[in-house]
């Protein structure tokens, strides 16, 4: 439909929108549009008004559900929508397994520190923020997705809370960057048409990274290195089984170790170990990954 004989205000409910993907645009754009001006008749508004703040945030809403579609919850959806929103909620899954492993190393911190009178002072309260994420994954998977987001945040305001410690500002905001990329995909692709991860089967891997982490508490750096490890490990399985959305998750999640591993290579801290996983790392990041035939 063209422009010319519409009015302003439903110009600007089309422009609205075009938010949303095609596909899902093609067949309701004009029923939308019909809602959307069917109470709004008086002639000052149409030339003048603009959509409201509910609807625009209605609006937006329904673009991360459809750009990030799951399961049978919208009809007619292209393949690689749908692939996008898995690879969207396998890297915050991949990214909340790490955040467990972080909390795992800060409980052992936490409670050497607590034991050790010369350690406490350099403790703060705050930092039991580091412990969020245990609580965002056992609060996703049964299925509270608002409370596991919020948690999933707590270790991000650690990098605003050491503000005060500027020693800590530049080391604590490079070891968060998965932790605010992993809120950001809980956020987006756990929208309330995404299905709940299953239990069963992540509690294994959720046990393992808690484990993983408290025995990385006790050996700077370490920990990073055994996960790095797995990454690229994991990779690979991906790879020879053709699994296109781990690999894809997997690649971009081998990007955000990068950071907090070049802080090893920097301070000089397990060289000889971070330097060859940091390169295993960038080529697991570039390594081609089999796609699916698209139908």
């Amino acid at each position: 439909m063209g422009e010319q004989g519409l009015s302003n205000l439903e110009r600007r409910y089309r422009r609205l929108l075009r938010v949303l993907p095609k596909w899902y645009r093609r067949d309701r754009e004009e029923e939308m549009v019909g809602l959307f001006l069917a109470d709004r008749t008086d002639e000052l508004d149409l030339e003048h008004g603009w959509p409201g703040w509910g609807e625009t945030a209605a609006m937006f809403g329904l673009a991360v559900r459809t750009h990030l579609a799951a399961g049978a919850a919208f009809t007619n959806v292209p393949a690689k929508v749908v692939w996008r929103g898995e690879i969207v909620r396998a890297l915050g899954m991949i990214g909340l397994l790490l955040g467990v492993f972080f909390a795992g190393a800060a409980i052992t911190q936490l409670a050497v520190a607590y034991g050790n009178p010369a350690w406490a002072p350099e403790i703060s309260w705050w930092r039991l923020l580091e412990i969020g994420p245990i609580v965002a994954f056992a609060a996703l998977l049964g299925g509270r997705r608002t409370l596991a987001k919020v948690s999933a945040l707590a270790p991000v305001l650690l990098a605003v809370a050491s503000l005060g410690e500027y020693r800590y500002v530049l080391l604590w905001s490079a070891f968060q960057v998965p932790s605010l990329v992993t809120f950001v995909c809980l956020c987006l692709g756990f929208h309330r048409e995404a299905p709940t991860p299953p239990a069963r089967r992540l509690l294994w891997w959720g046990g393992g990274a808690v484990l993983l982490g408290v025995l990385g508490g006790f050996a700077s750096g370490l920990g990073l290195i055994v996960v790095g490890l797995v990454t690229v490990a994991m990779r690979v399985v991906a790879f020879v089984r053709g699994d296109f959305v781990l690999g894809r998750a997997l690649s971009l999640f081998a990007v955000l170790q990068l950071a907090p591993l070049a802080f090893l290579l920097v301070g000089g801290e397990a060289l000889v170990l971070a330097l060859p996983i940091v390169v295993l790392l960038v080529f697991s990041a570039l390594a081609p990954v089999r796609k699916p035939r698209l139908s």
